[in-house]
């Protein structure tokens, strides 16, 4: 905000700004302020008169500080005005030597090129001026725009008029917008806080503030500490990281729930070093015990935010988990007895008895031969097998589809695993 030396420092600064170019159209061309006089000013042969004739409200702020009083009528917030200025500019020179036409192309081009009034600009014109050392408009935090009005001959004639007797000059008007004139009111300060919420916890903000998940980030562990460094996997695995990205998902304890259709509920309490208010980061197990703890297959997954005594719970989101090749026997290249091959593939975790596991090689789909527990070993039987070079190999269990390819280093980027491409001769 301003104070009362806004409209004088607007005054002088935009001066200034039309004598600069004025003269540079001109030679010894002249700013004077105030309104056109019937006969020159003294020691001036061209000059551009600078009126301010009209100071109007401006219409998009000028409720913008109510109210400015408590119910007790004490001062919360230093009123302020908001206003429009509106200056008349009248060039006069030569007629025959078109100076006033030459000074209104240089100022037109000059305002509508610099059309916001600079805090340099302002500070130069308070330094000039001995009256404007007050002013305090170069700290305002709306700046003032200078604005060219399409006046017709009406509306033009109209501002003469007001100036009696006065002949008319070549004219144009502009509008300088906005000027925030504050009070020096001293505005009562507000008590000071002595508790932040229910022992001092802070404020719980309950509308606008629900923890929400926006997806999954999945990488390998060496790209853990910068995320998306590489695209997200669309399938993970044991062992792989995973960053859920979301809002407002900090707490006093953070859990990750986990649901498979077929091994139910899984929680994971999440350490305070794993998570931040936009981001939960966890690490897929991969031991032997976790083998049959989990399984291939479309989880989902919601996090539970405690804070306070109470407990929210964000937005589902789907994790697809794949089986992890580990290898695939014979090694290549693989014989065809009879037309036929048969693979054996190994892999973590285990796929459950009733879960579905397929074989998808070049063109073929092949079902895994029946298993009445849990295991890590599948065995495809191809019939009629084609000829096949380092074709890669997937495994569907589940609907979801492990992936045959790895993570190599410089520079980081994802190429097709050895040990999952199978040769067939």
């Amino acid at each position: 905000m301003s104070n009362s030396l806004a409209i004088a420092t607007v005054t002088a600064a935009l001066s200034a700004a039309v004598q600069k170019a004025a003269q540079q159209a001109v030679g010894g061309a002249e700013v004077v302020i105030g309104r056109p006089q019937n006969t020159p000013p003294p020691n001036a042969q061209r000059w551009v008169q600078l009126c301010l004739y009209q100071v109007m409200s401006n219409p998009s702020l000028r409720n913008n500080d109510l109210p400015t009083r408590d119910s007790a009528g004490k001062l919360t917030q230093r009123p302020q005005v908001a206003l429009d200025l509106y200056y008349l500019l009248a060039f006069y020179g030569d007629e025959n030597a078109l100076e006033p036409q030459r000074m209104l192309g240089a100022v037109a081009r000059d305002l509508h090129a610099n059309a916001v009034l600079s805090r340099l600009a302002i500070q130069d014109a308070i330094a000039s001026r001995v009256v404007l050392s007050g002013s305090n408009l170069d700290k305002a935090m709306e700046p003032v725009r200078i604005t060219a009005l399409p006046l017709n001959l009406d509306e033009l004639s109209k501002i003469w008029s007001i100036f009696f007797e006065t002949p008319f000059a070549l004219s144009v008007a502009y509008r300088a917008s906005v000027v925030l004139i504050e009070t020096d009111d001293a505005v009562n300060p507000a008590p000071p806080v002595l508790q932040r919420g229910q022992d001092d916890r802070g404020v719980q903000t309950l509308l606008g503030s629900f923890p929400r998940l926006d997806k999954i980030y999945i990488s390998f562990l060496a790209d853990k500490e910068s995320p998306e460094r590489l695209p997200s996997l669309p399938n993970a695995w044991l062992g792989l990281f995973l960053t859920f990205q979301g809002q407002h998902l900090s707490g006093d304890k953070v859990s990750l729930i986990f649901s498979h259709p077929s091994l139910g509920i899984r929680t994971i309490v999440i350490p305070d070093t794993d998570r931040s208010d936009t981001d939960i980061r966890f690490e897929l197990p991969n031991d032997v015990s976790v083998q049959t703890d989990w399984a291939a297959g479309l989880y989902t997954v919601t996090a539970v935010i405690e804070q306070a005594g109470s407990s929210r719970v964000t937005n589902q989101l789907s994790l697809p988990l794949a089986i992890k090749v580990n290898q695939i026997i014979p090694a290549n290249p693989v014989v065809r007895i009879a037309g036929n091959v048969t693979l054996t593939v190994q892999c973590s975790p285990k796929v459950l008895v009733n879960q579905a596991a397929r074989l998808l090689l070049g063109d073929r789909e092949v079902t895994a031969n029946p298993h009445i527990t849990a295991t890590d070993t599948l065995v495809f039987d191809i019939p009629s097998a084609s000829v096949l070079s380092l074709q890669p190999v997937y495994i569907r269990v589940d609907g979801v589809d492990s992936l045959p390819f790895d993570r190599k280093d410089n520079p980081p980027r994802f190429v097709f695993a050895d040990n999952q491409k199978v040769t067939i001769t």
